[in-house]
């Protein structure tokens, strides 16, 4: 699927950088240069002959005292016409074999839940698979299309949103003649899809938003454009605290990797040795099952280390989802968990690779009386004022251009 793909970004590398160094040339000689020689011709006082020579024979046009106005000719106008509502398109598809309907996937979640909230402002919005499908995990999916029947849709609709996740998402892009690319994953777009992020700015690219300001950042250091913030989106309506489920002492956790039955080893130990007598839940399966698994716990041992050695990973959904019914999260610091959790505020962080840190936490957290209800008291109060969907509104507002 992702072929040759380092050597591709080498040269976009080059190119990119030779394309953003030429104005530089030119503006830096306009600054040199040119600048020298006007002002040369100032101080000698030939610019100001040739001027005084130029209006007398007619050439320039001598300056005139008056307020410039615009004829009844003019071709400027107001927008008179109003435009009908857009239909948006979501996918990542990239192929007949991906075609963007991955089970367990952050970034299905997410599209779907744009798709959502799209719908409940009154805007026709759907998913595209390549044949249509979709897995069955989610507790509310939104209406889906074929690649082919997005395709005919795109025949007969004037106005059009077509946002995507994957810049390599071929099969989605093709057709479509603008695009708007919502960044979740700088592991992939600063590796795989690199050159083809590279060639939609030069082209299709349209609007451009990222799930964190760490990959905000990125894209405006490497291509020069503005960029919105559209950090996760969640559904309040089906993630939301029931205190009564919630069991005390309990400890949930995911698999999250080769790593993480001997980092919990590493943490069982260690509270074991403290003297503490805590359940360890862990927490599988389809999202109605996560829900209910998240909403029985009080703390959550987040042990994802990220996809990526240098830019961790996006922004984990399980953080987010996991405050949202009210259980404290004990993290790794890896990039995506930083915009989410406000350190010993909201929940807690520890250094990546450390479990040994992760157990300190939670033998700290059921040492102080009350940590545990400030932290949840903190968090749900972020959640309500800045993690809904009326939040984020405006944030689609401005990346679609609605």
């Amino acid at each position: 699927m992702w072929t040759y793909w380092r050597t591709r970004n080498g040269s976009t590398r080059i190119k990119l950088a030779i394309a953003r160094s030429i104005p530089y040339f030119f503006e830096d000689l306009r600054g040199g240069l040119i600048h020298q020689v006007s002002n040369l011709l100032r101080f000698t006082g030939i610019h100001a002959n040739m001027k005084r020579l130029g209006m007398k024979l007619g050439i320039v046009k001598a300056p005139e005292n008056t307020i410039p106005y615009i004829s009844d000719e003019s071709p400027i106008q107001q927008l008179a016409t109003p435009v009908s509502k857009p239909i948006i398109f979501a996918s990542y598809c990239i192929d007949a074999s991906f075609q963007g309907n991955l089970k367990f996937c952050g970034g299905t979640k997410e599209l779907n839940l744009l798709v959502k909230l799209l719908r409940q402002k009154g805007y026709e919005a759907y998913m595209v698979t390549y044949d249509g499908s979709y897995e069955p995990w989610l507790l509310d999916s939104q209406p889906h299309l074929s690649i082919a029947e997005y395709q005919e849709k795109l025949k007969s609709a004037q106005n059009v949103r077509c946002v995507t996740s994957l810049a390599g998402a071929k099969a989605f892009i093709q057709p479509s003649q603008q695009i708007y690319f919502w960044d979740m994953e700088l592991a992939i777009t600063e590796h795989q899809d690199f050159a083809a992020l590279a060639e939609l700015y030069q082209g299709k690219l349209k609007g451009v938003a990222t799930i964190s300001r760490t990959i905000q950042a990125w894209h405006m250091a490497h291509f020069q454009r503005a960029c919105t913030l559209l950090p996760n989106l969640i559904d309040r309506t089906l993630w939301f605290p029931t205190p009564e489920q919630r069991q005390p002492r309990r400890i949930g956790y995911m698999v999250e990797g080769s790593h993480t039955e001997a980092y919990l080893t590493v943490i069982q130990e260690a509270i074991r040795a403290k003297g503490l007598d805590l359940e360890f839940q862990r927490i599988q399966g389809i999202e109605a099952e996560v829900l209910a698994g998240m909403r029985s716990c009080e703390v959550f041992l987040s042990m994802n280390i990220g996809k990526d050695l240098l830019w961790g990973e996006g922004c984990p959904r399980t953080v987010i989802e996991t405050l949202a019914t009210g259980c404290i999260v004990i993290a790794f610091d890896i990039i995506g968990n930083r915009e989410t959790i406000q350190d010993n505020f909201n929940s807690i962080l520890v250094p990546r690779y450390r479990p040994d840190l992760m157990a300190e936490a939670l033998v700290r957290l059921y040492s102080i009386p009350g940590e545990l209800d400030r932290l949840r008291s903190n968090a749900l109060t972020l959640m309500q004022a800045c993690h809904t969907f009326e939040a984020r509104w405006s944030a689609i507002q401005e990346f679609l251009q609605l």
